[in-house]
């Protein structure tokens, strides 16, 4: 039996949710998806919310964070909130 890894994956939705959809598909035997769907997060919320909720429900137990890399991530605001938000670990959610 291989113990999965709970991963998290940073993207933006918008160019990159196939690619997204690919990698999990690819290593669906190795890893346990913790990302954000499409949807899940009113995208007008405040953004201490936002980071709160991602912090809380998508990487508290993930043990991984992926980048996935488009063309226009280096735009979003969320991927950075994600990449920051793993790199940050606190009494309650640890680094991933």
């Amino acid at each position: 039996m291989t113990l999965k890894h709970k991963v998290f994956v940073s993207y933006y939705h918008h160019d990159d949710q196939k690619y997204r959809k690919q990698f999990e598909r690819i290593c669906n035997d190795v890893i346990v998806s913790q990302s954000v769907n499409i949807g899940d997060i009113d995208p007008n919320a405040d953004t201490e919310y936002v980071r709160q909720k991602i912090r809380d429900e998508y990487l508290r137990d993930s043990t991984v964070t992926v980048v996935l890399i488009g063309k226009h991530t280096w735009q979003r605001k969320y991927v950075d909130w994600e990449i920051y938000s793993s790199l940050r670990g606190t009494k309650v959610n640890p680094r991933s």
